[in-house]
C-alpha cells in the first residue's frame, strides 16, 4: 500500500454527500484526488494530469461511466481502474469483461471491501514497477534485477524476484515461512536447510543488510 502514497486518482462521482466521505478515507491512502461530476471533466483532467489509478462510477446524470472507462482503455491498457455501482448490473457485467478492471464495488461500500481494492492496484502497480529503496538501491521486479546504489547491477532468478518483491510488498511486517512456501515455492516441499541455503546465497549477492531475520519468526526488509 506504501506505493500508492505517490500515486494520483481520478474519481468520477456525482453524488456530493457520497464522495464526501469516500474522499475523506481515500486521501489517507493516496497522493492527490482529481474529483469530477460528469464524463467531460473526467475526460478533461485525464488529457491534462498525470492520473494513475480511475474509480469511477457508472450512473452519472444519464452518462454511463462504462462508456469512459472503455475510451481510456484503447489509450491505457494497465491503468488500475475501480468501478462503483449502486446495483448489480447484467449490462455492465457483460460490458466489463474486456475492460481488465481492478474491481467492482457495490454501494454502500464496506471499509473491507474498499481497503482489498486499494490492495489490488497497489499489487497491480508492483508488478509494473521498479522499486527505489530508501537506501537508493533500485529493483525491477520485471526484468528481475537489483541495482545496488553505486553498485553494479545484478541479475535475478525468479525466486530470487519473487522473495524480494514479498519482502518490499510486507515491508512493515515478518514475512513467515508460510508466506514463503506460498509466494516463492507455490507450496512445494522445502526443507529448512534449503530455505537457509536460498537466504545465505541471495544476502551474498545483493548484501546483508538486505534481509533480516527474525528469530523463529521470518524474515523481514533491514532497510
Amino acid at each position: 500500500m506504501e506505493l500508492l502514497k505517490t500515486k494520483n486518482v481520478l474519481f468520477v462521482e456525482d453524488n456530493d454527500d457520497f464522495a464526501q466521505n469516500f474522499m475523506t478515507l481515500l486521501a489517507l491512502f493516496v497522493q492527490t484526488i482529481y474529483h469530477c461530476k460528469d464524463l467531460q471533466s473526467a475526460r478533461e483532467t485525464f488529457a491534462s494530469q498525470r492520473v494513475d489509478l480511475i474509480i469511477c462510477d457508472i450512473k452519472l446524470n444519464n452518462e454511463n461511466g462504462l462508456n469512459f472507462i472503455e475510451e481510456v482503455r484503447k489509450i491505457e491498457t494497465t491503468i488500475p481502474i475501480i468501478v462503483l455501482s449502486g446495483n448489480k448490473n447484467e449490462e455492465f457485467l457483460f460490458r466489463a469483461i474486456p475492460l481488465n478492471l481492478t474491481a467492482y464495488l457495490l454501494k454502500p461500500i464496506t471499509y473491507k471491501d474498499f481497503v482489498a481494492s486499494l490492495e489490488k492496484c497497489a499489487g497491480a502497480f508492483f508488478k509494473n514497477e521498479t522499486i527505489v529503496l530508501k537506501n537508493g538501491d533500485v529493483f525491477d521486479r520485471q526484468n528481475q534485477t537489483f541495482h545496488p546504489k553505486g553498485g553494479v547491477l545484478i541479475e535475478l532468478s525468479k525466486k530470487e524476484t519473487l522473495f524480494l518483491s514479498l519482502l518490499i510488498e510486507n515491508a512493515h511486517q515478518i514475512v513467515t515461512k508460510d508466506m514463503l512456501l506460498a509466494s516463492v515455492w507455490d507450496y512445494e516441499e522445502v526443507s529448512e536447510g534449503a530455505i537457509a541455503n536460498f537466504i545465505m546465497r541471495l544476502r551474498k549477492k545483493i548484501g546483508k543488510q538486505f534481509i533480516h531475520t527474525v528469530a523463529e519468526s521470518g524474515y523481514r526488509l533491514g532497510i
